[in-house]
Order: structure tokens, then C-alpha cells, then sequence
């Protein structure tokens, strides 16, 4: 049996691709590189925004030529169940048992490790879901709240990696920061685990959602260690409070630039990538100036800029007035522009957009 495997996802996707993988492989089934030659192909999916999912559903169309069973993973089969009728099977990020049904199979796939490698490093999946309220995403409706592994999962994938010869990890998942909510524990205490570790490495959290350095305080602490890489994705979505609100993102515009200027004032070296919406549902003209002001004002290294699309079962959804997508792609195309042209001596970079750059 000949399966190819293809992820169209962030790097938690690319994880649980890697996860199928290695179940796959060591259950005697083969992985090729050549999707026109398997007889069963994978197809892990991405649904972040219309944009991605429109992307995401034609290359499934465009595989589904080959002949070859196709089976839908990701966030798709959650997000836009009625595409499942374009593959033979499909499963979610919380049911990867149903690949013992579809390859006649009865093994643990939880006892792999979600994780993959990247140049010199090593990507581990930390936890699945999410437990933020954010009215505009479908990432919680794909993966669901918080689901953390445990310490010693994670404290052995890395010891694995050092014996391999790694010696820089990531730490993925949708939010760093919920990690440990579903277990009685939290994000700190997996930290100081993970530098009390002897051998020499470095680790980097990424994705933060700005209020858990609001509710662990010590976060500030445990960034000076060594071992922890000075970079974090620090979202901020909006500059202004209103559309926060809305959004329920659960920090104000006054709380985010005092988290961003403790982090660059106790940690000078620290690199801070901005995560900025624009076009949500009556944003006026006066809401998004509040957002360019702002960044224009904190020192980005990072900057990833989104115009905003519906997306089906949320509730931003339903909020009215909408801002048209020409709109949203002007604002979101206006600060572009200046992080651009304000760093273009530098080696600061728009990291993604969902907009062709101009």
C-alpha cells in the first residue's frame, strides 16, 4: 500500500502530519514522495481564512484527478464539513483513531509524538486547541479547547532531540500560552521544566496570546533564561479597544503596549512579531487609524497583517455593519506599506498576509 502525505497547514499541522507519518510507517504501510503514483493520499488541511480555504479545496480537487483514495485531514472536516464529500474518508484533529478503521489498523496513534524537523531544529507539538473566545476564528471549532500533553511527553521529545544532535526547539500549538489549562497546571510550569534541563539548547515558545503574561506574571522572568529563544508572536488584532471587544480578545489596547514595552524593556534583545486584523465587522475609519497609530509606535520586528473574511459559524459572522473586502485590503495594504518602507535597511519581515504585496 502506497500512501502520500501532504500538509497545507501552519506548523502544528505540519506536526500532526508528521504524527500520521510515522503511525503510518511503522505499521508497515509506505510513504512516498510522488503523489500521482499512491493509492491513498492524505490531504491535511488548512481553513484559517476564505482565502486559505479556497486554496485548500482546489488543490483537494486538483488530487482527487489522480484516481487515488483521498482521505481529508486538518481543520476542514470541522470547518467545512459538506467538502467532505469530496474525499472517501475524513477525520479531525482530535480523531486521528479513525486511521485504524480506514487502514484496517488497531495500534495507539496517541503514543507518537506529534513533531517534525526543520532545517536544525525540532518542532513539537505542545498541545491541540484553544481556549480563547475570538468571535472571528474557526480554529476552536476545528480543534477544539485546550487538550495538553503532559511534561514528561514533551520534557522526552526534547532529551530525543538533544540525543539526535538538535539543539534548537519550537514549541507549537493554536496558543502557547492555554497549555496545561485542561491539566490542572500552566504554561509557566512547563517552562521552568524545560530549563531545568542540563544540556545546552534553546527553546522557542511562539504563539502567545497577549493576557497570559497578564495572568502569569512570572512569564517575564522565566523569557530571560537562556535556554528560551528571544522571540514570541505577541497578536495584538486590533488598536482599538472597541473592536477588541468585539472580537473578545481578552486584553485592552492599554494592556497590550504595556505588556510589549515590560517585554522590550526587561529583555532588550527580545524580537516581537505584531499580529494585526483589519476590516472586522464596522471598523470604522477612526478604529482602524487607532491600529496604524500603534504600529507605528511599538518597535515590530515581526509584522503579519490580515484583511478580515467571514467565515462560516462564527459569530463575527453576524455582526453588521461589514467592512467590503476592497476596504479591508486598503488598511490592511496601508500598513504594509509603512512597516515596508519604515524597515527596508533592516532585516525586519512581513512574515504573511493574506493580500498580494503592492
Amino acid at each position: 500500500m502506497k500512501v502520500y502525505i501532504e500538509s497545507m497547514g501552519c506548523d502544528s499541522n505540519i506536526a500532526d502530519s508528521n504524527k500520521v507519518k510515522k503511525f503510518l510507517k511503522e505499521n508497515g504501510i509506505e510513504i512516498i514522495s510522488d503523489y500521482k503514483k499512491a493509492e491513498f493520499i492524505i490531504l491535511m488541511t488548512c481553513g484559517f481564512n476564505q482565502i486559505i480555504l479556497k486554496d485548500n479545496i482546489n488543490r483537494l480537487k486538483e488530487l482527487k484527478k489522480t484516481g487515488a483514495k483521498i482521505i481529508l485531514g486538518g481543520c476542514i472536516p470541522k470547518i467545512e464539513p459538506k467538502f467532505c464529500k469530496l474525499a472517501d474518508y475524513n477525520f479531525n484533529p482530535r480523531g486521528f483513531e479513525k486511521l485504524n478503521e480506514i487502514f484496517n489498523l488497531n495500534k495507539d496513534i496517541e503514543k507518537i509524538s506529534p513533531e517534525f524537523k526543520r532545517e536544525k531544529k525540532k518542532i513539537i507539538r505542545i498541545a491541540t486547541g484553544c481556549d480563547g473566545r475570538c468571535t472571528y476564528c474557526v480554529i476552536r471549532i476545528a480543534n477544539g479547547r485546550t487538550k495538553s500533553r503532559s511534561i514528561k511527553d514533551i520534557v522526552n521529545d526534547i532529551k530525543e532531540g538533544i540525543e539526535e544532535g538538535y539543539s534548537n526547539f519550537i514549541f507549537t500549538s493554536e496558543d502557547n500560552g492555554s497549555w496545561g489549562q485542561d491539566i490542572n497546571s500552566n504554561i509557566s510550569n512547563l517552562i521552568n521544566e524545560v530549563i531545568s534541563i542540563k544540556e545546552n539548547f534553546k527553546v522557542a515558545l511562539t504563539t502567545f496570546n497577549p493576557q497570559w503574561f497578564i495572568k502569569y506574571p512570572e512569564l517575564y522572568d522565566l523569557f530571560k533564561s537562556e535556554k528560551i529563544d528571544k522571540k514570541i508572536y505577541l497578536s495584538l488584532q486590533s488598536g482599538s479597544n472597541r473592536i477588541l471587544k468585539l472580537m473578545q480578545r481578552d486584553y485592552s489596547v492599554e494592556g497590550y503596549i504595556e505588556i510589549f514595552n515590560r517585554l522590550k524593556k526587561e529583555i532588550p534583545e527580545i524580537k516581537i512579531q505584531v499580529d494585526v486584523l483589519v476590516g472586522f465587522p464596522t471598523e470604522t475609519e477612526e478604529d482602524f487609524q487607532k491600529t496604524f497609530n500603534l504600529i507605528k509606535k511599538l518597535d515590530i520586528y515581526f509584522l503579519q497583517v490580515f484583511a478580515y473574511t467571514d467565515m462560516k459559524n462564527t459569530s463575527a459572522e453576524k455582526l453588521k455593519p461589514k467592512v467590503s473586502f476592497e476596504v479591508a485590503k486598503k488598511r490592511a495594504q496601508k500598513i504594509i506599506n509603512f512597516f515596508l518602507e519604515k524597515h527596508k535597511e533592516e532585516k525586519r519581515n512581513l512574515v504573511h498576509t493574506n493580500l498580494k504585496i503592492q
